[in-house]
């Protein structure tokens, strides 16, 4: 079955378009427009016509006028906005609408996303493309680049080491491709914490604090900044820079406390942003930093949402002036706690730039349903507030195991909320059929995985996913999270993505959430039943356990993985499967294990499983369960192996 993220299979039947003018400069962008959907644009009697007209505007701003004889007239402010027309038409029409009129004025100068490519998953330099090509029908003008380690620094062997990161030549076909298409690149990197990957090497550790932070005020470390910052910025068209700086936890607490004795942690992080400021200063560069720290630091709690904490106004005017604070936010569904936080970010003398967030780290799927209600409250918020740059993020935490396009109907919603305040669900599933080819309702239910029906008042945290399915299967320390109602959930999950899966024009994305839900459903049961079978010498239970319960797993288990192998191989280089695979691998041997072990005890029931005869415990009340996110290495081992 072909991929509707190519062509949704079903509108060879409905009106094509067809450009009669438009300007030289955007006629290779609108031929990867085409390379996307080549069945939108078959050229048939019964085309709609369509006329670009740029009108320059302060503002993103386009214009759909429908006119006489099957022509389209598109006036826009810029090639975002010209190209987020389309997509608006694309999904009118494949939607089975007439084209109708559009008139839109976005509230922000610049609209954002921004894609991780440090979390163990680098995509491929036509990973990223097809990313732009999306975005630009959504009306994305910004696009950035998270990158910890993963871009080429000159005589630096050590940074990035077998890691897949980016050459400079290829930062630059990057920035070349998303300019075709009115985005501006931004380079993201950190320059303080988040660095794990690059201190671990002898070569960094003069300049390493603690594990993942810089030894801040040294010059080795201000020498080593300078030639990150230098190397990242310089592929790029861009003369602005995101550098880090969030959650820097323990911050002067390792070899700085060492070398300097006792100091307070803000100075620290405010001597080290004004040093590293004035590197940007020096290369021409206009740098942004997250702003969480300024506010963990002075919350008793250390918390970047602590509503009792307030900054010091003196501590407040270390800030550099130069600097650009961004507020993200990924977490509230109440538009009123981003107004305060926004207003906290003004009384520090800085109008703060807005990150939302797509929940897809440490999960298979991004959460959708949550993402779409904090980015809908944020953007009220941001638009109320009158804010000029926002953009939403995709983080890949603890592995990059979410499916990566499966956060595209999120962003689409961000995109539609930049560019108006009366949008509707209906107008961006119309929006998303039209940018992605695909049905946005279908792509919600993968979401399913991770919403099990616990009642919560806030589910956002939970990733039960990921931790049922890596959860030891022997020792199994967090079954008393777990309840039969999980396994009829994912049974459900998995028969309705299989009933839109044979439906028709249904992205084969949503393919690996099937078949985790598949999973997730024998994973859940396995656990519901074994230790009470055990613990009552229920042999037949056992024994059904055995031969069905876990052989049915292992094969549904290996499909999932070779589907999971199958998808990163096309959008990621191969650096970090390895990762990914040995979990699988763990966890069938794990699996393979267990069987042997019950088969011992159903030949001579007289002996004990240990791993059995310990008692398990309820960890957490099943309302924190949904409020919590477990990564591998806790679900995969109660011991702790730092």
């Amino acid at each position: 079955m072909a991929s509707t993220l190519e062509s949704t299979g079903e509108s060879l039947e409905k009106p094509t378009l067809c450009f009669d003018s438009f300007p030289t400069d955007l006629a290779t962008a609108l031929e990867g427009i085409k390379e996307l959907f080549p069945e939108r644009f078959l050229t048939k009697p019964e085309s709609w016509s369509i006329e670009l007209v740029p009108t320059p505007k302060a503002k993103p701003f386009l214009k759909i006028s429908i006119l006489q004889a099957k022509r389209v007239a598109i006036t826009y402010s810029e090639p975002s906005c010209a190209f987020r027309a389309i997509g608006i038409l694309m999904g009118q029409l494949s939607n089975g609408q007439q084209p109708e009129p559009v008139h839109e004025q976005s509230s922000f100068r610049a609209i954002g996303a921004m894609i991780d490519v440090s979390r163990n998953g680098v995509p491929h330099l036509k990973t990223i493309k097809k990313f732009i090509r999306h975005f630009a029908l959504m009306g994305i003008n910004q696009l950035m680049l998270y990158t910890e380690d993963t871009y080429e620094i000159p005589g630096e062997p050590s940074f990035g080491y077998f890691r897949g990161g980016y050459t400079q030549s290829e930062l630059r076909q990057i920035d070349d491709y998303a300019a075709l298409f009115g985005q501006e690149v931004i380079p993201c990197i950190q320059c303080l914490g988040h660095l794990e990957q690059v201190l671990q090497w002898p070569a960094y550790r003069d300049i390493k604090d603690t594990n993942g932070v810089l030894l801040a005020g040294d010059a080795k470390t201000k020498q080593f900044v300078q030639k990150m910052i230098d190397a990242a910025s310089t592929p790029f068209r861009s003369n602005r820079i995101h550098i880090g700086m969030d959650e820097a936890h323990g911050i002067g607490s390792g070899i700085y406390r060492l070398k300097n004795g006792l100091k307070p942690p803000y100075h620290i992080l405010c001597d080290h942003l004004q040093e590293t400021v004035k590197t940007c200063k020096q290369l021409g560069l206009k740098p942004m930093i997250w702003s969480d720290m300024f506010f963990r630091l002075s919350s008793p709690k250390n918390s970047y949402y602590d509503i009792d904490s307030s900054i010091n106004p003196t501590l407040a005017e270390n800030i550099p002036e130069a600097v650009e604070l961004v507020y993200w936010d990924y977490y509230h569904t109440d538009p009123n706690f981003y107004h305060e936080w926004i207003k906290r970010h003004r009384a520090l003398g800085k109008e703060p730039i807005f990150a939302a967030g797509v929940w897809t780290w440490n999960r298979f799927w991004a959460q959708l349903p949550h993402s779409i209600q904090t980015i809908t409250a944020g953007m009220q918020a941001a638009r109320e507030e009158g804010l000029s740059e926002t953009f939403v993020t995709m983080w890949g935490d603890d592995g990059m195991e979410c499916e990566a396009f499966s956060a595209l109907p999120a962003i689409q919603c961000f995109a539609d909320q930049a560019y108006s305040a009366e949008g509707s669900f209906e107008n961006t599933t119309r929006n998303f059929l039209g940018s992605v080819g695909g049905r946005m309702e279908h792509w919600i239910v993968g979401s399913q995985l991770d919403l099990v029906p616990v009642p919560t008042d806030s589910d956002y945290e939970a990733n039960v996913s990921k931790w049922i399915l890596w959860l030891d299967p022997l020792i199994g320390h967090f079954e008393q999270q777990l309840t039969a109602e999980f396994c009829a959930h994912f049974k459900r999950t998995a028969e309705q993505l299989s009933m839109l899966a044979r439906s028709g024009p249904v992205d084969t994305h949503t393919d690996i959430a099937r078949q985790a839900a598949i999973v997730l459903a024998l994973k859940a049961e396995l656990h519901v039943a074994l230790r009470p079978a055990y613990k009552a010498k229920d042999l037949q239970k056992l024994e059904y356990i055995n031969t069905i319960v876990i052989f049915r797993l292992l094969q549904e288990l290996t499909a999932m993985k070779e589907l999971h192998e199958e998808n990163w191989r096309r959008n990621f280089r191969c650096f970090g499967w390895e990762v990914i695979e040995r979990r699988y691998a763990g966890l069938q041997s794990r699996l393979t294990t267990l069987q042997k072990k019950l088969c011992y005890f159903l030949d001579a029931p007289y002996t004990i499983i240990d791993e059995l005869e310990c008692n398990s415990i309820q960890l957490w009340p099943h309302n924190q369960t949904q409020a919590t996110t477990i990564n591998y290495r806790q679900a995969a081992s109660p011991s702790y192996i730092g």
